[in-house]
């Protein structure tokens, strides 16, 4: 009887991927603390999706969050690049 059983439960397919994550999986995900991720959304740089009282990130939404932070990054280092004059901190000596 315990070997019927086993081959049930092997036969079971996986279980559906997640189609959006809570705060604290989108922060691990895109390798962030929850504070950071909180000022995004108020910055509106990354749009949650609410259901009742919690918030939820989607896949799509963090991948485009993840997108365009790489666009920015890259437009940064273009600009850098583009004989602009470079701007310095000046670090007091100790």
């Amino acid at each position: 009887m315990a070997a019927k059983n086993r081959r049930r439960t092997e036969t079971l397919p996986d279980p559906l991927p997640a189609l959006r994550y809570s705060i604290a999986e989108a922060a691990r995900m895109v390798r962030m603390s929850r504070a950071q991720i909180y000022k995004r959304v108020d910055e509106g740089v990354l749009r949650p999706q609410k259901d009742g009282a919690r918030t939820y990130f989607t896949h799509n939404e963090l991948e485009r969050y993840v997108a365009s932070c790489e666009e920015r990054s890259a437009r940064a280092s273009s600009a850098s690049t583009s004989g602009l004059p470079e701007t310095r901190r000046h670090r007091p000596s100790l």
